[in-house]
């Protein structure tokens, strides 16, 4: 049984919640990249939390909206030199619309396949790795309609948030 969207208080939220957490010790300098297209619907969660978090750049943490075309942002990551690089966007995880969950560069490397944008996901992550030497997560969220359209569905803006909330939480 796949495990349920992202709930107040439910065993997800707070397990993805502690894998943040753990990935985030040492972070000197994090780049947070929100990726998406507003044009198709829940693609655009990674820029919509990028964008909700806008109030929290600092010297420390950087915030990217990459929209569909993070490769276009390496120089700009790069230059930065981060420790950590947290990705933000929208994957098919064969998982109910809203979950959410926290992935190593080295398993996005090994999986085919799951990003809804046309370069694969992995050969950014190899680059920046190459190029940073710095940690690469991805924080890949269930899309329910990545159509034509504008507007996030409710469960995917519900976890939006609490998403939102949680990475302010952890970098507060």
């Amino acid at each position: 049984m796949p495990p349920e969207p992202l709930s107040e208080g439910g065993p997800d939220l707070r397990a993805l919640e502690d894998q943040l957490r753990e990935w985030l010790q040492g972070a000197r300098s994090i780049v947070i990249a929100g990726i998406g297209n507003a044009i198709r619907r829940d693609d655009y969660v990674g820029v919509k939390v990028v964008e909700d978090l806008r109030d929290l750049a600092s010297d420390r943490v950087r915030l990217i909206e990459c929209e569909t075309v993070p490769e276009s942002f390496v120089d700009e990551i790069v230059n930065m030199r981060p420790t950590h690089v947290l990705l933000v966007d929208a994957a098919l995880l064969g998982l109910p619309p809203g979950s959410a969950r926290l992935y190593g560069a080295e398993q996005v490397t090994s999986t085919a396949g799951i990003s809804t944008h046309t370069l694969p996901i992995r050969v950014f992550c190899e680059y920046v790795t190459l190029l940073t030497g710095a940690r690469i997560a991805l924080l890949l969220i269930q899309p329910k309609d990545t159509e034509f359209g504008e507007g996030i569905s409710p469960e995917v803006q519900g976890s939006a948030s609490k998403l939102e909330s949680m990475l302010r939480s952890l970098l507060a």
